[in-house]
């Protein structure tokens, strides 16, 4: 039976953390020049139209309508 290394399990753990962070940064990058090739072809009402959807699943001012991720179901 193989003995477990802690230090091997926390290098493991960092290169999860550190492929996690860079596939998120990749995933921010690609977002990012898709808004700016849509702003630049002139495509302004997609643009409100993805904004305004984010805006109505994230922000808690929102909470009374369904799609939101804070609606809150009446518990009687």
């Amino acid at each position: 039976m193989k003995k477990i290394n802690l230090r091997q399990i926390g290098e493991k753990f960092f290169l999860a953390y550190l492929y996690f962070v860079m596939t998120w940064i990749v995933f921010a990058l690609g977002f990012q020049s898709y808004f700016m090739y849509l702003h630049f072809s002139g495509q302004d009402e997609v643009i409100g139209k993805i904004s305004n959807e984010i805006t109505l699943k994230i922000d808690g001012r929102f909470k009374n309508n369904p799609d939101n991720i804070w609606y809150e179901l009446d518990k009687k």
